[in-house]
């Protein structure tokens, strides 16, 4: 069977890897015209996830990140109040990206192809892309993110829903820091909770993977509620461009930097507080939900968030997408026609999908973040 995936990032090449795995005859399309890079920060690299690329040889387990094998929570003043054993292992987007796109075959995955309509016929697919070219396969994946294409071709009405606050998050060099704030936060997952708000850091790869001390990033996250038209101001960019969902690393306008720097001022322990404010280049993502009726239509399947977008709280954005992917191809291995498999698929993953997003919200909550939206 002939697959195509629109979208070469985390999810797309899980989906890729999968289904090469399981004999099928896959191809990767992605806009961006070259690597991709500094897509994000830190993340958490579930088990199942790990275990599922040292079976494959993917990356073995000593190249997974850098882990946090002590859990402490902060006071007000920046004290630990609580201390506790930890088993995460937390790594960058870029680093996870490198190690899949290493492994799927170079001369099945193009870069340059911006996905510009599809069309669907009796058997098949086509893709028509930006640049002229025309695709036809048997099934085609929306693995294309958030602000997926492919899902505004068969669900136009389904939009993201902002869910009342922004994270904003940024990254130091661990060389950059006194030897005395790298111990405080190597080997940690740190968490100050407060009200209405919470700021967590860890350690994550370096800027090329880098794992040892001295080499890595210390990598902070920061949820904080905004208004409506708080969100509007924040999304304007130095150049005065409104972004959608994230302003990038370098890209804050200078009053949204100031606040920053005064908020951090005001909400945080000195700790904490000098991290924001020696940062950079911080940058901001925009929290919301979206969540489809259905993954697939006919021959074009959605999966990753281009289908359901968890809040960051799960800590399952990158997990559900490597599920979206072994799941499906599984599926499409185990049934003799597409419809049944697509079926299958659904079935299982929109109840997933679900329960994650609904988890999420809950965990919003219990932190009070977004209920001003109420």
């Amino acid at each position: 069977m002939q697959i195509i995936v629109i979208g070469g990032s985390i999810g797309g090449l899980s989906a890729g890897i999968a289904l090469m795995q399981q004999g099928f005859d896959v191809e990767i399309y992605e806009r961006a015209a070259k690597d991709m890079k500094d897509r994000g920060a830190g993340l958490v690299i579930q088990p199942e996830m790990m275990d599922y690329l040292m079976e494959h040889r993917i990356a073995p387990k000593d190249v997974f990140g850098v882990p946090a094998r002590q859990r402490q929570i902060l006071d007000e003043n920046g004290a630990p109040v609580l201390r506790y054993p930890n088993d995460t292992q937390f790594t960058s987007w870029n680093y996870l990206w490198r190690q899949l796109k290493d492994f799927f075959p170079a001369d099945r995955y193009f870069y340059g192809y911006e996905l510009q309509s599809t069309e669907q016929h009796p058997h098949a697919v086509t893709a028509t892309f930006s640049n002229g070219k025309k695709v036809t396969a048997e099934l085609l994946i929306g693995a294309d993110g958030y602000n997926s294409v492919v899902r505004g071709q068969i669900y136009p009405d389904v939009i993201p829903a902002y869910a009342g606050y922004v994270a904003y998050r940024g990254l130091i060099p661990e060389q950059e820091l006194t030897l005395e704030e790298a111990a405080f936060f190597s080997d940690k997952f740190t968490l100050f909770p407060y009200e209405n708000s919470h700021l967590l850091s860890y350690m994550v790869p370096g800027p090329d993977g880098e794992l040892k001390k001295g080499k890595r990033l210390y990598n902070w996250v920061w949820y904080l509620n905004k208004t409506q038209a708080e969100l509007e101001k924040l999304m304007i960019d130095k150049n005065g461009q409104e972004r959608q969902f994230t302003v990038p690393a370098g890209w804050m306008n200078a009053e949204s930097l100031t606040t920053l720097q005064q908020l951090a001022d005001e909400q945080l322990p000195p700790i904490l507080r000098d991290r924001v404010q020696q940062t950079a280049h911080p940058f901001v993502q925009v929290i919301f939900d979206l969540a489809v009726p259905k993954m697939y239509q006919d021959r074009i399947a959605i999966m990753g968030d281009a289908a359901f977008v968890v809040r960051p709280h799960t800590a399952s954005g990158t997990a559900k997408a490597y599920r979206d992917a072994i799941v499906l191809a599984n599926s499409l291995n185990d049934h003799e026609d597409i419809e049944t498999a697509l079926a299958y698929w659904n079935g299982q993953q929109t109840r997933y999908g679900m329960a994650i997003v609904n988890h999420g919200k809950q965990l919003a909550a219990r932190s009070r973040l977004g209920l001003q939206m109420a």
